[in-house]
Order: C-alpha cells, then structure tokens, then sequence
C-alpha cells in the first residue's frame, strides 16, 4: 500500500548576482518562464485569467496562458523610451483591457517580464484591484531585481545588483523596415 504523496515544495527561485549586463538567449528566457510555471502550479493558486503587462509581459503571458489553458488579457504599459527603450520615463497604463473573455475575474494572475522599480506592476495592480475588484489578485515575473520596492508573489530569478537584462527579442530594437531583408 503507498503512503499518501508528500506536497510539492514551491521551487525557489534562481539567484543571480550579475552586475553589468545580463544577457539571455532564448533558450534560457523559455527555462526562466518554465522555472515560472512550475512555480505557480505547485503553489496550488486558481486563476480564471493572465493578465499580461505589455510590452514586456506579453510573451510570458502568452507562454504562461497555453500552459495553464487560461485566456490571456492584455494590459498596456509604457515607463521606458529613448535610445534602445533604456531610459524610465513617466508611467502609463492604458485605460482598457484587450480580451475576448465574457467576463473578467474573479481570479487573476498579473505577468511582467521583470520588476525594476516596481512601479508598473504596482500601479497595474492597483488599477486592477479599483476597477475589476477581483477576489484574488497575485503576481508573477520572471525578474525580481535588488531595485525594486514591490515584491511580486513570485519571481523565477533575483537580481541581487539589478543589471540591465538584454532579453533575446530586443535585438528587433536596432532595426527598422529598411534595415530586414526578405527571404530569398
């Protein structure tokens, strides 16, 4: 006869002392949202939907909602511009969320990408919690940094010295329509 399974421990996440620059490829991106992933199962939330903070959250939010066959909402936000969108500027959240659901809650799960200052996850998490009143409400990203002053419910890696991330898609940033070139 077997005994009753033990609970799962929720993974911890990775810790990470880089300092400079951090530089990740594709391959570690998709491991970090899988770290993601598991993490949330085993700490045995329901959701009814991902809400995904654009423009950095959205492949994590994509991943995470085929994952865990949630629908996926969108949130618009902007905090950073400039040269290679490494400049924080003022904050903005859009005023509607883009969804085909009938209804959104009561359940909700935010993504970013990371927390820098926390600014936009908690203003986002603030504006959620006014206007849709969800009964349960948590966070999650795949970047926690030093920097922060939020702490999101859970995170795949500290930054212990809040490096710049140069994640695999921002490569698109130094191009522009004149600069692709067709398959051949």
């Amino acid at each position: 006869m077997s005994s009753p399974a033990e609970p799962t421990a929720v993974p911890e996440p990775v810790i990470d002392e880089t300092a400079g620059e951090l530089v990740v490829d594709w391959n570690q991106y998709h491991r970090l949202i899988e770290h993601l992933a598991v993490q949330i199962h085993r700490s045995g939330w329901g959701f009814d939907q991902i809400i995904a903070l654009s423009r950095g959250g959205l492949r994590v939010g994509d991943l995470l909602s085929r994952v865990f066959d949630r629908p996926l909402v969108v949130m618009a936000a902007q905090s950073y511009g400039g040269q290679g969108d490494r400049q924080r500027g003022e904050l903005r959240l859009g005023h509607q969320l883009a969804h085909t659901c009938d209804r959104i809650g009561p359940e909700l799960l935010l993504v970013d990408d990371l927390v820098d200052s926390g600014a936009t996850l908690e203003l986002a998490r603030h504006w959620l919690q006014r206007e849709l009143q969800p009964t349960g409400l948590r966070t999650a990203v795949i970047w926690l940094k030093a920097s922060s002053n939020f702490q999101p419910d859970l995170w795949a890696m500290e930054l212990r010295a809040s490096p710049w991330i140069l994640q695999p898609f921002e490569r698109w940033e130094r191009h522009s329509p004149d600069t692709l070139r067709p398959l051949t």
